[in-house]
């Protein structure tokens, strides 16, 4: 998602700010420099490498949090997912700096989300909104998720709520566009397909000869009028996601969405 980036850039700001001095040496400076440089690129080898030498020169120091947190970033993204979350949940033992604490809940939030735990990961975006102002990264990532959360729970006008600040204070945003095309909503379905001037009768037709109850829908998606070939309309998310094997099996890709 977009927002991912937008929140490295508000670590890095977070860091000049912040500086590394004191009792950190420029060897260490450089590690952190490193490990910074070489995340952004995409090394996630190097950045791992680089936030450990800083930490073994310095693992108690306040910027100890950032190298953490850079090699927490790194670990999730080579695939060392529990190795990940144990240097995140380090960074926010370290670090006294809000805006690294929001950032590292929010990693965390995603984490558990990703993993279904949404106890957990509502619980991490509600920690998030409490450390950064509205308007502010990870501010809206945090909104944005929760508000999927609460839906999940059928709390349909507090989610409605948090995607109307979204859509609000970051207007024009990746997040802010999907926020739009989730309030409203009340009830869930599988979306099947979405399609512009043509295709989206032939597979509601293919989704009727197989037995399943499939519909048309409109929408505007980006200015352009789309049509959203769905089936079902269920109360719940469960419900919805206990039929989605059904459609899957004539269009793998389906998936459960909120409806209006």
């Amino acid at each position: 998602m977009r927002a991912i980036s937008g929140l490295w850039v508000c670590l890095l700001l977070g860091l000049a700010v912040c500086g590394c001095h004191g009792a950190v040496s420029p060897e260490g400076r450089r590690f952190l420099a490193e490990a910074q440089s070489a995340y952004q690129t995409g090394s996630d080898v190097r950045a791992i490498e680089a936030s450990s030498g800083f930490l073994r020169l310095h693992p108690r120091v306040e910027e100890a949090g950032e190298a953490y947190y850079i090699r927490g970033l790194a670990r999730v993204r080579a695939g060392q997912v529990e190795a990940g979350k144990a240097d995140l949940c380090s960074a926010l033992s370290l670090t006294r700096r809000k805006d690294l604490v929001a950032l590292a809940r929010a990693k965390l939030g995603d984490l558990a989300y990703g993993a279904g735990d949404l106890t957990e990961a509502e619980k991490q975006y509600r920690a998030v909104l409490e450390q950064v102002p509205p308007g502010a990264p990870p501010a809206d990532q945090a909104m944005y998720r929760l508000g999927s959360i609460l839906q999940r729970k059928g709390q349909w006008r507090e989610a409605d709520l948090l995607f109307r600040k979204v859509m609000y204070l970051f207007a024009g945003s990746e997040l802010a566009d999907r926020a739009g095309i989730r309030v409203g909503a009340r009830r869930w379905s599988i979306q099947a397909g979405a399609f512009g001037a043509a295709g989206a009768e032939k597979l509601r037709q293919r989704l009727s000869g197989a037995g399943l109850d499939a519909r048309i829908d409109l929408a505007l998606r980006d200015g352009r009028l789309m049509r959203l070939v769905r089936v079902g309309s269920y109360p719940t998310y469960d419900a919805a996601r206990a039929d989605l094997g059904k459609v899957q099996k004539v269009i793998g890709e389906a998936f459960v969405t909120p409806a209006g």
